[in-house]
């Protein structure tokens, strides 16, 4: 496997859970999904030609991250209400005075450091992938649009053999290992304020199909998000880049 990574920094990100609505908690790391959609602003593709060009080229993603705190933030919003007729006909009018106003609580993780992994049997395109990221096309978003995300370093490609594994952090695993792990961390070492957080599971949408503008979830997987470090009763297939175990999705 042709394997290459991008680390970087932003100073806030949110990766809003599908299923949450008035209250939106983050998750831990960027789903896959939102890592194709990074790779699309990197090549100037939209959604749906991001999503076919990761297929084509069977490209598998990975990444490693962390952060230093997490916050709340309020968002003022305007809620969508069906139109009438007189509505219809004054739309630049009605958009201006509308009060339909709500406010929601979303999640942000503070101070950030992702490392993303990008690995295909075809070297090809994986140069052009890390080409777009020496040169992106739009800037780079971990989240929402004002997430920006900072390159710092882009790896060289290189060949990888995959191999069992059993030690992680920091990452995201497939399947649902929320009982197959032991913790593998020495309490007694711990800072007092260290925050320490189990694996947690997620049934996240894969695939799209899409109809003009509009998108629907085709596919949805279980993850597991591994922060503190676990050890599993059971390896899994996976690489170790630069000194860290990670399982391309």
């Amino acid at each position: 496997m042709f394997i290459f990574s991008v680390e970087g920094v932003s100073l806030t990100a949110s990766f809003r859970s599908p299923e949450t609505h008035t209250f939106h908690k983050t998750l831990p790391l960027p789903p896959k999904t939102t890592i194709i959609g990074m790779m699309g602003a990197a090549l100037g593709l939209c959604l749906e030609e991001v999503h076919k060009f990761v297929e084509e080229n069977e490209i598998l993603i990975g990444v490693y991250g962390f952060n230093k705190g997490l916050m709340r933030d309020l968002w003022n919003y305007r809620k969508y209400k069906r139109l009438n007729t007189e509505e219809k006909k004054n739309i630049e009018e009605y958009i201006k005075n509308r009060r339909h106003y709500s406010v929601l609580i979303r999640e942000y993780l503070f101070d950030n450091s992702f490392v993303f992994y990008f690995g295909s049997k075809d070297i090809g395109c994986l140069e052009s992938l890390r080409s777009a990221f020496l040169s992106p096309v739009y800037p780079l978003t971990v989240g929402n649009s004002d997430d920006l995300f900072k390159m710092c370093n882009i790896g060289e490609i290189s060949q990888e053999a995959k191999s069992k594994l059993g030690k992680f952090e920091h990452t995201i695993l497939p399947g649902d290992l929320s009982n197959l792990y032991n913790n593998d961390i020495d309490f007694s070492h711990l800072p007092i304020v260290k925050t320490v957080n189990t694996p947690q599971v997620f049934l996240l949408p894969t695939r799209f199909t899409f109809e003009g503008d509009e998108r629907r979830v085709s596919e949805r997987q279980k993850f597991t998000f591994v922060s503190t470090p676990v050890k599993l009763k059971t390896e899994i297939e996976g690489y170790t880049v630069n000194g860290r175990n990670v399982v391309l999705l």
